[in-house]
């Protein structure tokens, strides 16, 4: 008798046991559950609280036509799809004039007041700042607070053109386009500018023609001025994907500098300034 109360005792016991080990499981696996539940729940309010501050923080109210017109003028200018700008930042401006306070040279601008926006927008190397109004019908390029500058880089020593000859001035070699043509165009110190096709047999697209000497002596200045020999072997190059764009490479008696048409309005202020007095002399140079 006292063996089958010692038995039933021992089996009582173990059932005690287990169900206080199932309890304990269950109620770690709850507590697990709730840790979870609210590890996730603080997760997804987090997340929501980043999402809400990074959609607070565009430009909500930017109307589309403004973003369409600065998406469309800077893919224009930095000669990429406007699939691959972004809009960085926008702001409510009242400009104080009718040229959104950057007026052309000589530009009459009148003086009413302009509502409009500031606009940044860019890509991951370079971003630019448009003035526009209030729908974007009117939009202009802030191209002293723009970062747009074409990053350079070095002409190999096998691509470089050979150095100019005693008495010539400056050299422009173009090639490409849609005719694939090269032509040599040098200035001599006399004032005279020479054009030929590289490649002509017959040499039947030379021309001579002439600019004053006092005009060369100018251009020499200048380009002492702008410091071009700060250019020397660099080569600013055409975004990828480009098509039929012309190359030219310039060369003074200081050094070599390469660029490409689609992409002058991006080069340094410095060297578009030898750029421009260079296309004025060409411009201007009469038949002999």
């Amino acid at each position: 008798m006292n063996n089958l109360l010692k038995s039933k005792y021992t089996t009582n016991q173990r059932r005690v046991l287990t169900a206080f080990v199932l309890t304990a499981i269950l109620s770690v696996g709850s507590g697990l559950t709730l840790i979870k539940s609210a590890s996730a729940d603080s997760t997804n309010l987090s997340l929501e609280r980043t999402n809400q501050f990074l959609i607070s923080s565009l430009p909500a109210n930017l109307p589309e036509s403004v973003k369409n017109a600065v998406l469309q003028a800077a893919s224009e200018r930095l000669q990429i799809p406007v699939s691959q700008l972004t809009i960085i930042k926008a702001q409510k401006q009242t400009w104080r004039d009718g040229c959104l306070e950057l007026p052309n040279v000589d530009e009459f601008c009148t003086q009413a007041l302009v509502p409009g926006w500031q606009v940044v927008v860019g890509e991951r190397k370079q971003s630019l700042v448009y003035h526009t109004n209030q729908t974007g019908s009117a939009i202009r390029l802030n191209e002293k607070a723009s970062d747009s500058t074409l990053r350079p880089v070095s002409i190999p020593a096998s691509e470089l053109p050979p150095p100019l000859d005693q008495g010539v001035v400056f050299r422009e070699i173009s090639s490409g386009g849609i005719t694939g043509r090269t032509y040599e165009t040098v200035l001599l110190n006399d004032g005279r500018l020479i054009r030929v096709r590289i490649g002509d047999a017959n040499d039947s697209e030379r021309s001579v023609r002439r600019v004053s000497v006092r005009l060369v002596q100018q251009f020499e200045r200048l380009l002492e001025k702008k410091k071009f020999a700060e250019f020397k072997n660099l080569s600013y190059p055409a975004p990828n994907g480009s098509a039929d764009f012309i190359t030219y490479t310039l060369t003074s008696q200081e050094g070599t500098v390469q660029y490409n048409d689609i992409s002058q309005n991006q080069l340094p202020k410095k060297l578009q300034s030898v750029i421009a007095a260079w296309n004025r002399i060409a411009a201007s140079a009469e038949n002999l």
